[in-house]
């Protein structure tokens, strides 16, 4: 391989030139996470949500407001006789029952929001460190490309050592200097994919973030779930058993109102010369004339009912296909990865160098040497692509990892 000072000096320069001049501030998956938490828009609608549901538990459970009614006969105003008045209060009376059902209705709907709140919030962690990875890879695209122009630039020096001393053509040299013009417009392209990538986090974190040296370090391995048991202790799941029991609480309440309603009032009417008949006390009721309503209610709650069941049935089943699939993407990326770096790599790097002194020495096609470097960085990139989507696969994993019912922990084998 031919090594002189000259080729060192000229890489030295061009490394030197291709890195920014001003430190940029270093973004970390920790701020990231932090500020899409705080300033994410739909989690603030869901914390929203919460609210309107509490507020909903405060009025539930109640009695219906009293009715007051007052009267006066206009004719008595200016009579010789005493002003008719009639005053009257009238309060319905619940079933125990139908306030029960009602209360634990909105306890179960105030549940559910708490449960796809922290979904949403587990969902918008995973989306954080996705988009964080696919920013963290669209840097070292660029980095790596800035590595291949490099290696093509060896190949361009020693193309024109050659040259000089005879042994070279300049149709050679015109190819590396075309394969420079290519990665150069290559480059434009990836900046400007890294640009709109970062524009298109601007609704996951409420900006756009600065490019910078973000660091993502390959992921150790972790446990993974075996067997996951029918009672999951995971958000997705809970939400929609709470949706289920807020169906049954309405559906109590439907065949509460089947029954009778009974009424109590109380009033007194001045109108009466009998002083001891203007106090009154009395009951009404209610009676459903038909209860074709009322059963009307009954059969779209209960049918509710059913499709909420069906849908928590659903849920679970699609908690358990997700995460397989997130499993088999996690032990597919671990093993990719071991082969690139024990195997792929290695021999890549070796072909490379072997290209290299070949082409030095005379015995040696460019066009080789070039697909060499080529090759040499892409395996780099798709080792790098690896990482992106192992991390990626990992952060959807911790977003539907379930806990074990009851204990807050994380189910393991």
């Amino acid at each position: 391989m031919i090594r002189r000072p000259g080729i060192q000096a000229t890489l030295a320069a061009f490394i030197a030139l291709s890195m920014p001049a001003v430190a940029e501030t270093r973004e970390t998956l920790e701020q990231w996470i932090a500020e899409a938490l705080a300033n994410n828009a739909s989690l603030s609608a869901q914390q929203a949500a919460i609210e309107a549901a509490e507020a909903d538990v405060e009025g539930s459970g109640t009695w219906a407001d009293p009715v007051v009614k007052y009267g006066i006969a206009p004719e008595t105003l200016e009579g010789p006789n005493v002003v008719g008045h009639r005053f009257e209060v009238s309060q319905k009376l619940p079933w125990p029952d139908q306030l029960s059902a009602s209360r634990g209705a909105s306890e179960a709907g105030v549940r559910a929001a708490r449960q796809d709140t922290l979904w949403q919030t587990r969902k918008l962690t995973a989306s954080v460190k996705e988009a964080y990875a696919r920013l963290w890879y669209s840097a070292q695209a660029i980095e790596l490309h800035h590595e291949t122009r490099a290696l093509v630039e060896q190949l361009a020096d020693i193309t024109r050592q050659r040259l000089e001393y005879g042994e070279g053509t300049q149709s050679e040299l015109l190819r590396t200097e075309t394969e420079l013009d290519t990665l150069d417009a290559q480059l434009v392209e990836l900046q400007a994919d890294q640009t709109r990538l970062s524009a298109s986090l601007i609704p996951l974190l409420g900006r756009r973030p600065q490019p910078s040296e973000l660091e993502l370090p390959v992921p150790p391995r972790m446990p993974m779930v075996a067997d996951i048991p029918v009672e999951t202790d995971h958000p997705l799941v809970q939400a929609a058993e709470a949706r289920t029991a807020e169906a049954r609480a309405r559906l109590d309440v439907a065949e509460a109102n089947r029954r009778p309603v009974f009424t109590a009032s109380a009033g007194y009417n001045s109108l009466w010369a009998d002083e001891s008949k203007r106090w009154m006390v009395g009951v009404g009721v209610q009676i459903p004339f038909s209860g074709q309503r009322q059963n009307s209610t009954v059969r779209r709650a209960a049918a509710e009912v059913s499709q909420r069941q069906w849908q928590t049935t659903q849920a679970h089943r699609d908690l358990l296909a997700s995460i397989g699939d997130v499993k088999a993407s996690v032990q597919a990326g671990y093993g990719r990865l071991e082969i690139l770096d024990q195997r792929h790599l290695p021999n890549q790097r070796a072909h490379w160098e072997a290209s290299l002194n070949e082409l030095a020495s005379g015995t040696g096609r460019l066009e080789n040497a070039i697909n060499s470097a080529r090759q040499l960085t892409g395996v780099k990139l798709r080792r790098e692509a690896v990482i992106r989507d192992l991390f990626s696969a990992r952060a959807r994993y911790e977003a539907l990892r379930p806990l074990m019912p009851g204990s807050g922990r994380p189910i393991v084998p």
